[in-house]
């Protein structure tokens, strides 16, 4: 039995250059309720988001023209929030592959419907359950030290697209100046900063009054191959809530984000 749709049903745009998949998904979905916008390229894609507000992108990553990766840096490097993306994909290695793009998930390809279907639906309640605590308790505020512009960059985006507001300092010094007066819901740090490493601007913030409870992250970052170090800062330590050898900006902004649910 099929559900019902209404204008209030989500939309979702299904990307992929393989008509027959289109048509099939596209029928499936409806009958179970969704609203559904088709596209058979990135740029046509592009195009409907001029004209939709999608709940939901599902994306095939390997079509001709600019392809799924240049849809996805189009709609990350717009100053809109882009909808939840999933991406579809016969990769293995996606976590790598994908590093510093922020998606909601993956789907292999093929696939099962009935997976879709449970992908679709996990990723409009993560939404929703966003939605409601962002409203309950107002955008929080992220202070991040990262003297890379580039990384600085990439972090930002990914926090704002999580509905944080971020502010950025290129300097252990710059950090302590923001800190006291923006009064940040947690500090996010680079381990080795220019001007002050991130373990000593953690003992300072401590010490100073307006900062001595906000929460701390320092991440170090390390490439394939490197040796991992003990998960400590040294002096510094007592004074972080969240020490994080990252592989990828994924793993700092997952410390990011458990910091401040556990705040």
């Amino acid at each position: 039995m099929s559900v019902e749709i209404t204008d209030e049903s989500p939309l979702i745009l299904f990307v992929d250059d393989e008509s027959h998949l289109r048509v099939t998904v596209r029928d499936f979905l409806a009958h179970h309720g969704y609203r559904v916008e088709l596209a058979r390229s990135g740029e046509q894609a592009l195009r409907k988001l001029q004209v939709c507000t999608p709940s939901l992108v599902i994306l095939d990553i390997s079509m001709p023209g600019m392809g799924g990766m240049g849809f996805l840096q189009r709609v990350q490097a717009s100053a809109e929030p882009p909808p939840p993306i999933l991406i579809l994909t016969a990769r293995i290695n996606l976590r790598t592959f994908f590093d510093g793009v922020d998606v909601a998930g993956f789907i292999a390809k093929p696939c099962h419907k009935e997976l879709l279907l449970e992908k679709i639906e996990a990723v409009l309640a993560t939404t929703s359950r966003q939605a409601r605590s962002e409203d309950a308790s107002g955008s929080q505020h992220v202070l991040l030290g990262e003297d890379d512009p580039e990384m600085a960059d990439r972090l930002s985006r990914a926090l704002s697209r999580k509905g944080l507001r971020v502010t950025t300092a290129e300097s252990g010094p710059a950090v302590l100046e923001v800190a006291p007066s923006q009064k940040p819901d947690v500090v996010v740090l680079k381990r080795y900063l220019t001007g002050l490493n991130g373990g000593p601007v953690a003992s300072l913030l401590r010490a100073m009054p307006t900062t001595s409870s906000t929460p701390i992250v320092v991440y170090n970052t390390v490439g394939v191959g490197d040796r991992v170090e003990s998960a400590t800062i040294g002096a510094g330590s007592r004074d972080v809530n969240r020490y994080v050898v990252a592989r990828d900006s994924a793993d700092i902004l997952d410390a990011i984000q458990l910091t401040l649910t556990s705040a």
